[in-house]
């Protein structure tokens, strides 16, 4: 990462970064607490804009994040209307204006229309149709760019399917990890009601072959139109390049969790045990429960079922996107008085970590801030896994 940054410090430009991220709300109503913007995708826009903010305390130039929504590449294949993609990331839009105020722009938005364009004369082009194996309601134009991006783009077919034959390692894990995903994601989807457990998992392997020919065209398409942006993934990698997992959920001040039992002893102070599987806002909710710092991230299935038995007391608290605040899960454990918190410990990077601007030689030395950016714990935004189980996303 310090040879990638070192080509805008030399220069004394800002830095760039881009993170293809935040498409839609999972289809699943048993992930996700609702279909807009919520909690999660506060808390994340929260901590990008904070991360941005300690950077331009050290390096005078800043640093900017383009969020690539890959919503549109994917959308037929998630069950997810292109309709409700465009809501999404207009709904996402005006929570990154609230919330990062005068210094919003340091957070700008693409997606697929935009790096393809939206005035070409699409009629005149021979492409290729797509196959869509879920009931979606498709748009004309995303649907002519998701053909334009696969016969611009696509990776050979054949090949992918022979090193999943052969059981490449890295392939077949990620195609056995996405497979898993899709069988999961589509569970509730109408296309999938009335067929067997057996033509389900058949429909989520056909579909995750799919998304993967998808995703590598998108990520080639990406680094074909931003040759010099640092790629920043909300996967898991080794962190050596070309691109850098991050967490968009603070361990500070955010933890994961699979159920809500012994919760009254959950340690907020401990890092979440899962660092490989990095959680996203879009396919979870966020609760917060009376008497305990910080948020919690989690299936909403796992709060709604919770509330259902009795094993706690909550209920459903509705944001104000134009106020900056997203809607969560206040929860309180059963004999306690109704607390509804709506405001937390939002960002939770060291507050008594230096920030003060560095001197104009440390400026132009890439390596003497980027030491100052460790110090400032800002590598608590970045996650890594082995070689091994690195995906290709």
């Amino acid at each position: 990462m310090l040879e990638m940054m070192s080509f805008f410090t030399a220069r004394h430009l800002p830095i760039l970064m881009c993170l293809p991220a935040f498409p839609c709300k999972s289809s699943n109503a048993d992930k996700v607490g609702c279909f807009t913007p919520d909690r999660g995708e506060e808390l994340a826009l929260r901590r990008l804009h904070q991360v941005l903010s300690q950077m331009q305390g050290i390096y005078e130039p800043g640093a900017s994040i383009c969020i690539i929504s890959d919503g549109h590449v994917f959308s037929d294949c998630i069950g997810v209307d292109d309709r409700q993609v465009d809501e999404y990331g207009a709904r996402l839009q005006e929570l990154n204006r609230v919330i990062g105020g005068t210094s919003a722009s340091r957070i700008t938005f693409l997606a697929l229309p935009d790096l393809l364009g939206s005035g070409l004369d699409c009629q005149r082009l021979e492409l290729h149709p797509l196959q869509h194996y879920l009931s979606t309601e498709l748009s004309a134009g995303s649907e002519i760019r998701r053909q334009m991006l696969m016969q611009a783009c696509q990776t050979n077919v054949d090949t992918l399917r022979r090193q999943i034959q052969a059981q490449d390692p890295t392939i077949l894990a990620l195609y056995r990890g996405f497979s898993r995903f899709m069988l999961e994601d589509l569970h509730q989807h109408p296309t999938t009601l009335t067929l067997s457990r057996k033509q389900r998992k058949k429909l989520a392997e056909t579909v995750s072959f799919e998304m993967m020919l998808r995703n590598q065209a998108y990520s080639n398409l990406v680094e074909l139109l931003l040759p010099h942006f640092i790629r920043l993934s909300i996967h898991s990698h080794v962190n050596s390049g070309p691109k850098f997992g991050i967490r968009l959920f603070d361990p500070a001040s955010t933890r994961v969790v699979g159920s809500l039992d012994d919760m009254a002893s959950v340690d907020l102070s401990q890092a979440s045990p899962d660092l490989l599987h990095i959680p996203t806002p879009w396919h979870n909710c966020i609760f917060q429960l009376s008497g305990q710092p910080g948020f919690f991230v989690t299936k909403a299935k796992v709060v709604r079922d919770a509330i259902q038995s009795g094993q706690v007391l909550g209920e459903w608290i509705p944001g104000d996107l134009a106020a900056g605040r997203g809607a969560y899960f206040a929860l309180r454990w059963p004999g306690l008085p109704k607390q509804v918190v709506t405001e937390g410990v939002l960002v939770g990077l060291d507050s008594t970590s230096e920030s003060s601007p560095s001197s104009a030689h440390e400026r132009r030395d890439s390596r003497k801030w980027w030491d100052r950016l460790r110090r400032l714990q800002l590598c608590s935004l970045f996650t890594r896994t082995t070689p091994s189980v690195e995906s290709n996303l």
